[in-house]
This record gives structure tokens, C-alpha cells and sequence, in this order.
């Protein structure tokens, strides 16, 4: 609770100060504050570094901790402030599209990289039915803090008691329902190789596509430069059945598209606690 508390004042004070900003000097300012980030929060930096580490050894690269928090810093800003001059391109929404014409619903599919709150506003654009799935946070101030800022028009439905009727109820209505899904959370996860290790993703997602037989989409939204994003959509990952089968295999051919993602982009893979089965959370 009381890293929530810092978060939340932390965010306030942002907000406050880039108020009437522009672009230039709050992304300058952003890329000093992003330096800083790991100062207030130590534990959150370890982790990065041992989630780098995976990554850096399996695609060969060297993502540092570094970029990792002033890519969200800037990324943040932009969330805080949301400027009416950010550009944005979008690849595959054919194949999203499609899948509407021929489906009775969809379960789009996101993960912690890049602004994936602006993905929210790209499928609100679209004018689709939208039933987002968060975990919501325990301080009431900050959950109001940051819904205030999300995409409008859809419905929101928090991880929880009633949560499963309602992801229910929205694709018995032929609607979309949108997942978080690289982190478990309401639920324990299934193992699964990502990035030559072993991790956890969340089953739940992947459970309704199969029972109601409708896709997964996967979508992501990175950051080209600060201000500018490109939003890809990825083919649709169809269910071969209703057992538990066709889950574990949705399930693995959703954790080979997220470590391919994960290795081009992983200094925006704003995932801030132990992803891999023997890395620990360091503490404070």
C-alpha cells in the first residue's frame, strides 16, 4: 500500500507540473524524471535488470534499466497529458475487421508494452463494443486517478467477484472483451516457455475463447519515438476446440508471439515484478 501511495502522488505531481507543457520541454522533462524512478523505487529496478537479463540472454540483445524507465516516463506523459498531437499508425486492422464479420465475439489480447492504454482509445475509435478486464488498485484515489484518463466508452469491469459472468455476459452479446494478458492476476497462471524459461501467463482468457469459441487477437502498441506510436494487430489465434488442449495450445501460441515482441521491444516492456518461475521479488 504504501508504494501505491507514493505511485499516486508521484502520478498527481506529474500531471500538476506537465500541465500546459509543451511537447518538447515534457518529453525533456519526462527523460530526467525516468532517471530518477529507480531511485524512488530501488525493488522495482532489480527486478527489471533480472527480467533484462532473460531477455538480453535469449534474443541476443542489451536492453538496459535504464531505457526501460525513461521509455516510460515518456510513455507515461503522454497517458497523463494525452496531447491532441500524438501520431499514431495502425497495421492489420483488416485483420481485426475480419474477424468481427465472421465471429460471434473476440477476446483482444494486449500486454504490458508500449502505451497499451492508447490501444483502449484506437478500439474505442473504432466504434467496437469494448468490455476492458483490469486489476484495479487498492488505494480508491488512484483507481479514480487513472480511469479518469482511460478510453471512454467502454465498459470497464474489474477483476474480481462477478468479473467472470460479466466477460461472460459481454461475449454472449457478441462483443469484444480486452486482456491484459502477460501478467496473471485474480488467478494462479499456467506455465509456459517464454524466452527459454518458464513463466506464467493467464489461462482465464483463453478459457472463454475456447468455450464460446471465439479468437484471440493479439495487439500491441509501441512507441516509435516519444509522441509517435505504431499499433500492430496480429493474426487471430482461433481455438481448435473447448478441452484442455486447445487452451494449452492458444496458451503457446500466445507466448511465442509475446517473446518475439518482448525481444524487439523489451526496453518498453513496462513489467514491473518477476516474470520467470525462479527470479523472486527482491523486497524493498
Amino acid at each position: 500500500m504504501l508504494h501505491e501511495i507514493l505511485w499516486a502522488l508521484s502520478l498527481a505531481v506529474i500531471s500538476f507540473l506537465t500541465r500546459g507543457m509543451t511537447d518538447e520541454k515534457r518529453y525533456a522533462w519526462a527523460s530526467r524524471l525516468g532517471k530518477k524512478i529507480p531511485l524512488f523505487f530501488p525493488s522495482k529496478k532489480r527486478i527489471v535488470e533480472s527480467n533484462l537479463t532473460v531477455i538480453n540472454a535469449w534474443a541476443g540483445k542489451t536492453f538496459t534499466p535504464e531505457k526501460v524507465f525513461e521509455n516510460f516516463a515518456h510513455t507515461l506523459s503522454d497517458f497523463l497529458s494525452q496531447p491532441s498531437t500524438l501520431s499514431v499508425e495502425v497495421e492489420g486492422r483488416e485483420k481485426a475487421d475480419e474477424v468481427r464479420r465472421q465471429s460471434r465475439g473476440a477476446i483482444f489480447l494486449t500486454s504490458h508494452i508500449g502505451h497499451w492504454e492508447l490501444g483502449g482509445q484506437i478500439l474505442a475509435g473504432w466504434k467496437w463494443p469494448v468490455t476492458a478486464v483490469y486489476k484495479p488498485y487498492r488505494l480508491h484515489s488512484m483507481q479514480k486517478f487513472i480511469q479518469r484518463r482511460r478510453a471512454q466508452g467502454f465498459h470497464y469491469l474489474a477483476v474480481g467477484r462477478g468479473a467472470a459472468m460479466g466477460v461472460s455476459r459481454a461475449l454472449e452479446r457478441n462483443e469484444t472483451v480486452a486482456f491484459l494478458g502477460d501478467r496473471p492476476f485474480g488467478e494462479d497462471g499456467t506455465l509456459v516457455t517464454m524466452c527459454g524459461r518458464k513463466t506464467r501467463l493467464p489461462r482465464g482468457p483463453f478459457m472463454f475463447a475456447c468455450h464460446y469459441s471465439v479468437p484471440v487477437i493479439p495487439g500491441f502498441v509501441f512507441m516509435s519515438r516519444p509522441g509517435h506510436y505504431r499499433a500492430v494487430v496480429e493474426d487471430a489465434i482461433w481455438p481448435s476446440g473447448k478441452g484442455p488442449d486447445a487452451i494449452d495450445e492458444m496458451l503457446r501460441k500466445t507466448a511465442q508471439i509475446l517473446e518475439q515482441y518482448i525481444s524487439r521491444y523489451g526496453d518498453q516492456w513496462y513489467c514491473f515484478e518477476p516474470v520467470w518461475e525462479d527470479i523472486k521479488d527482491p523486497g524493498v
